[in-house]
């Protein structure tokens, strides 16, 4: 992971200090030409004159992983907040589970931050590496580990053990970001949960994994 700090001529909105809020960044490809991505904002400065944004520099690196890697103080970006939605709880939520590989790790981090000491967060990362060491567990936080190929078989299991499938709507909150075939099939297996509601339940797909094909 790289962290690079941005900072605007312009006051930064009161948004992007919201947990889980986000950013759509242009990147430069070519002559003349931008792609944009999402990134979540990972922190920011005490008198919010910058927000920072954690870069996941994976083997393939794509304009965004590249950018990240090569960047200098000065250089600029194009952005905006279009799509940014913060996490909220509401009075009667009661816990919350957490989904995500590295790329949606700054916005879980954010979120367990962000709960009132009533609310339970149970998280389960996956992804090529463990990051649950830097998730601080006590008796309302619980976090795990599981490879990527696990990672649906593992989500169901803890759903059921946490019987959110019986709960009464607006006892959980469900928040999962990651590879958008993962999200997909999390999202398809709680489609028809009463007890998660499509305003209590985020799932997004933040990037694409591409099959290698041999000659």
């Amino acid at each position: 992971m790289k962290r690079v700090s941005f900072s605007s001529p312009d006051q930064l909105p009161e948004s992007l200090f919201e947990p889980a809020a986000w950013m759509r960044l242009w990147f430069p490809v070519g002559f003349c030409r931008e792609v944009q991505r999402g990134y979540t904002v990972a922190g920011y400065a005490p008198d919010r004159s910058r927000v920072d944004v954690s870069f996941y520099l994976h083997q393939t690196s794509g304009p965004a992983a590249s950018w990240a890697l090569h960047v200098h103080a000065g250089s600029m970006l194009n952005a905006s907040l279009a799509g940014s939605r913060p996490f909220t709880v509401d009075e009667h939520c009661s816990g919350v589970l957490l989904v995500g590989d590295e790329t949606a790790y700054p916005a879980i981090r954010a979120i367990v931050d962000s709960l009132p000491e009533r609310v339970r967060a149970y998280v389960l990362l996956t992804g090529r590496h463990d990051l649950t060491r830097f998730i601080e567990c006590n008796e309302r936080v619980k976090a795990w580990y599981v490879p990527t190929q696990k990672t649906l078989h593992a989500f169901m299991k803890l759903k059921d053990k946490l019987q959110i499938d019986s709960a009464e709507p607006g006892v959980w909150r469900c928040w999962a970001a990651g590879e958008s075939s993962m999200m997909r099939a999390i999202r398809a297996s709680i489609r028809h949960v009463g007890s998660l509601p499509k305003d209590d339940a985020y799932v997004q797909g933040y990037w694409v994994r591409r099959r290698l094909l041999g000659l």
